[in-house]
């Protein structure tokens, strides 16, 4: 799989602090939290281990290790690919559409 020319955690590295600063003053401990867990995914900040096969004991890549946030889309992506597929079959083989539409207050 290709990686994307950027990722979210791009974004927040770069923008993060100027959002934070300029939205102080509704943001959150948890908002500052996700924030601060996607900004580190999967970078030394978290730390990491090392890639080896267990037969010959040979070592290549540093893998860094995962947030595991759920808001992450770095970590939950295959989670939520995975969960799509299984309900993608409990579908039918029929086109769907989703319509969105507002009752009068009296209907309800």
């Amino acid at each position: 799989m290709n990686r994307p020319p950027f990722e979210v955690a791009d974004i927040i590295r770069q923008h993060g602090k100027n959002f934070i600063e300029n939205n102080r003053s509704w943001l959150t401990y948890l908002h500052l939290r996700v924030l601060h867990t996607i900004e580190h995914c999967r970078t030394a900040a978290l730390g990491g281990h090392l890639d080896g096969c267990s037969r010959c004991g040979y070592r290549s890549d540093i893998s860094y290790n995962s947030c595991g946030n759920r808001h992450c889309p770095k970590c939950l992506t295959h989670a939520r690919d995975l969960w799509l597929a299984e309900r993608s079959k409990e579908l039918l083989p029929i086109g769907y559409f989703h319509v969105v539409f507002t009752l009068p207050h009296e209907m309800s």
